[in-house]
């Protein structure tokens, strides 16, 4: 297993040296928060992704272009069923995971180098997924409705529930977390309330930027947030 994640690794290091596929995106935004009764705040925020990719391999890294820090660094790759992915921190030092992935009629079995176990499956539109010992997931839509549900190892259960009606999206959670989101004369408006209740009002501008302004009933804060995204 040592051998086969160090030959994958050095497939994927040479590989990533002629990436010919390479992209950049990148944000930026100015948000100004009254905060309550507290003083008021303005934080901006840049950054920038670099990624590529070449065949089955791929790679990318975030830099802030307002503290210098690199974030992000990854690379994957695959050989057959055989994936790998390798993420590097700041301090330069690697965590590579190895994975096995196969195909059994309609069962998708995977398993990783720690020796976890998932099978996954899709019947009559309802996606599973069950880690051996951990959690078990599931989805489906029905009738008109998108529901998903999961069940932690330790026996929690959380779901959601979302629908789309006369144009309001509306979402409702475990904890009784209800969101309505909607258009409103060029606007999206979103409404959440989990006991406070916060209102997001998002606009894109001619320019290309993003205006979005937002009210939290928990400490009466409103915020502004300008962004740019490209």
């Amino acid at each position: 297993m040592k051998k086969l994640i160090a030959l994958s690794a050095a497939a994927l290091m040479a590989s990533s040296a002629s990436i010919a596929a390479v992209s950049l995106t990148g944000s930026a935004s100015v948000t100004f928060d009254d905060n309550g009764a507290s003083d008021n705040t303005t934080v901006g925020a840049a950054s920038v992704t670099i990624s590529g990719s070449n065949g089955a391999s791929t790679a990318s890294a975030t830099l802030n272009l307002v503290t210098g820090d690199m974030t992000g660094a990854a690379m994957a790759t695959s050989i057959g069923p055989v994936a790998v992915a390798a993420t590097i921190d700041s301090a330069g030092d690697a965590a590579v995971t190895l994975s096995l992935s196969v195909l059994a009629g309609d069962v998708t079995i995977a398993l990783d180098q720690n020796g976890a176990a998932t099978v996954s499956s899709t019947v009559a539109g309802v996606a599973l997924s069950h880690t051996l010992g951990g959690d078990t997931t599931g989805s489906a839509t029905l009738a008109g409705m998108d529901v998903a549900i999961t069940r932690t190892a330790n026996g929690d259960t959380t779901w959601d529930v979302s629908t789309t009606l006369n144009g309001v999206t509306l979402s409702i959670d475990e904890a009784g977390v209800v969101t309505a989101s909607m258009g409103l004369a060029g606007n999206t408006v979103t409404i959440t309330n989990g006991g406070d209740t916060t209102v997001s009002v998002s606009r894109d501008l001619t320019s290309g930027a993003n205006l979005t302004a937002g009210y939290d009933t928990s400490d009466n804060s409103l915020s502004l947030v300008a962004s740019v995204s490209f």
